[in-house]
């Protein structure tokens, strides 16, 4: 019983600092017995806070929030601004990124999905679609943007594209 009531007021008190955040706590995204079942029940208040706040912090939704300072930092270093919100209007880049997917890619499989390039740059899959292959190492990329403004990404050798939004 102590313990639902620490829980009750812990998740209170959290609600009311984070409350213009839309960030949802891992005590609102589990039941009860999910939160028990990983032995988040044992972390103290201040890990369990910290935890919370380090997920915050990473999540997608944080990154978006985000788009208009990093966007800022890298017009300021003179970074790449393609497919970011305030993209220079006569960007002399053109409308082709290539590049390489960090780490081991075997495709897209839902929207959401994020693909990280060895350059830093961060861009998410923005419509329901997949496509499956065999693993590969570092994957070499393009991401072209259409006439509509869109940008697709394609791995290359291979057809299938999917739409994305630069989001880091």
């Amino acid at each position: 019983m102590k313990k639902l009531l620490f829980f009750t007021l812990l998740f209170a008190i959290h609600n009311l600092a984070f409350a213009v955040d839309s960030f949802s706590t891992l005590e609102e995204r589990m039941s009860a017995r999910e939160f028990q079942e990983t032995g988040l029940g044992n972390l103290s208040a201040g890990e369990l806070a910290a935890l919370n706040e380090w997920l915050r912090s990473h999540s997608v939704a944080t990154l978006e929030n985000t788009r208009s300072s990093s966007a800022a930092a890298n017009e300021v270093a003179g970074g790449d601004m393609r497919g970011l919100p305030n993209e220079p209007k006569d960007d002399s880049r053109g409308k082709v990124v290539s590049g390489n997917i960090e780490g081991s890619f075997d495709g897209w499989a839902r929207k959401g999905d994020l693909f990280k390039l060895t350059n830093g740059m961060i861009w998410q899959q923005v419509e329901k679609d997949s496509f499956y292959i065999e693993p590969i190492e570092n994957a070499a990329i393009t991401i072209e943007k259409s006439l509509t403004g869109k940008w697709r990404l394609s791995l290359v050798g291979h057809k299938d594209k999917v739409k994305v939004v630069r989001i880091q």
